[in-house]
């Protein structure tokens, strides 16, 4: 068993990875528990992480299955805690965990309220010490942007409950905006649309299928994709199948697509002048999950009119960004720290 005392979670909407220093991740689950219900009063952890996103949709009475986030904050703190206790205690079977020392990232715009309850849970954990790290700079890290350099650098962190948009320079943010929009919004307009326009109604785990496999906004040359899916039909009021395509989901995907493309425009407006010229010519990076979905990349390009490009790994930048910055004190200590 590894004997290491730093530690690094990466607390996400979607997904919770915890990192090790000299070690490397040990684990990389779903944010989702499954809690059995004994009684009124009573309740007992039922699964966890993958095991428990596949019961979404699916749980009978007795059982009830959370996302203890919600648009990146945490929405219910004690199942976060009973979660991350869960996790840690799967982690502390290949290494050592006594009084850690915790680096956990969270998204720049949350209130002094959310970053407290962050701690908090830090501490519940048996932590020595808690420090906070911004999610779209550790996200910068994992893209590979110099965040300690003088020129401007913009990241564009979407991820599964909020999307955060920051211009960093010297360790710092510059600027940043964030829209409570990301990749499980766009999952519920495809539920939504799919209910209302075609009387057809599919579960989370239908939706997310839906976007990865079909969803396109390229704004000059969309793939026209299909899947089939299953369902209940509202007008029948059974059970069948529906073919799905591109075009019938576009309507839904787009309104959120434009929430985080207004959102880009109101970071770039507050941009102070001497680093608008840098960002002009590097343009800005996507990451996290939401910078997977099909033709994001040139249709922001197009209506930004700014270059973009994708971070190598979209879904781990956050974890990378926030894993170098354990194991590099210098890299961490160069960096602004959350009040």
């Amino acid at each position: 068993m590894l004997r290491t005392n730093d530690f690094y979670i990466d607390l996400g909407t979607a997904n919770t990875l915890v990192y090790a220093k000299k070690r490397g991740f040990v684990l990389n689950e779903p944010t989702v528990l499954a809690v059995r219900h004994r009684s009124e009063s009573h309740s007992e952890l039922f699964a966890l992480g993958r095991d428990a996103k596949v019961m979404l949709g699916k749980s009978p009475e007795n059982l009830s299955v959370m996302r203890p986030l919600r648009e990146g904050v945490v929405a219910d703190f004690d199942n976060a805690v009973r979660m991350l206790h869960a996790f840690v205690k799967k982690a502390k079977e290949n290494v050592f965990w006594l009084r850690p020392r915790l680096i956990i990232s969270l998204p720049c715009q949350v209130s002094r309220f959310e970053r407290r309850a962050v701690e908090e849970i830090g501490y519940e954990l048996g932590a020595s010490s808690v420090q906070l790290l911004e999610e779209p700079v550790a996200a910068a890290i994992g893209a590979g942007l110099a965040v300690l350099g003088k020129r401007g650098q913009m990241i564009v962190d979407i991820g599964g409950g909020t999307t955060e948009i920051a211009i960093i320079a010297l360790g710092g943010i510059v600027t940043s905006t964030a829209v409570r929009a990301g990749g499980d919004d766009i999952d519920e307009a495809i539920i939504t649309h799919l209910k209302t326009r075609h009387h057809f109604l599919i579960g989370e785990q239908t939706a997310e299928r839906i976007k990865i496999e079909v969803a396109d906004v390229n704004p000059v040359a969309p793939q026209s994709k299909t899947i089939e899916i299953g369902g209940f039909n509202l007008l029948k009021r059974l059970p069948t199948r529906l073919l799905v395509d591109t075009n019938m989901i576009l309507p839904a995907v787009d309104s959120v697509v434009r929430e985080i493309i207004t959102a880009i425009r109101k970071a770039l407006e507050e941009c102070p002048p001497e680093i608008a010229g840098d960002i002009a010519e590097s343009g800005l990076v996507l990451a996290g999950g939401g910078a997977l979905l099909g033709g994001l990349r040139e249709r922001i390009a197009q209506e930004i009119g700014i270059p973009v490009k994708i971070s190598d790994q979209p879904l781990l930048s956050v974890a990378l960004g926030g894993a170098k910055a354990l194991e590099d004190s210098k890299l961490f200590d160069g960096l602004e720290k959350p009040a």
